[in-house]
């Protein structure tokens, strides 16, 4: 695996998501820029992930990474189902959000692996 690929895709979406939530919020859509702000913080935090998997485990990063990726936004499809079952349509848009990301990077990461 190429790993300027991954990071590549990574820093690409950083920047699609930042161009969205900057456009959002000059037509002062704020609360949804806010929401696109945690869907940001996703991509920083496989970046991290990736590069301690890559430091600490080189041979094992196929496997090794998404298993730290999981652990860390696993508890996040808990927090949709609370928010769901609150009513709490922001935490609902703000975890959706989130899981988007961890969807498009896990898919990404297992395509860049065949």
């Amino acid at each position: 695996m190429n790993n300027k690929d991954f990071h590549g895709f990574l820093e690409g979406r950083k920047q699609s998501v930042a161009s969205e939530i900057e456009a959002l919020s000059a037509e002062g859509r704020t609360d949804e820029a806010n929401i696109l702000k945690a869907k940001f913080n996703v991509y920083d935090i496989a970046k991290s992930v990736f590069d301690t998997t890559v430091r600490q485990s080189p041979d094992t990063v196929a496997t090794a990474f998404p298993a730290l990726f999981s652990r860390i936004t696993g508890s996040w499809s808990a927090a949709l189902k609370t928010a769901k079952e609150h009513g709490d349509d922001r935490r609902v848009l703000v975890e959706e959000a989130k899981l988007s990301a961890v969807a498009e990077i896990t898919n990404r990461f297992a395509a860049l692996l065949t």
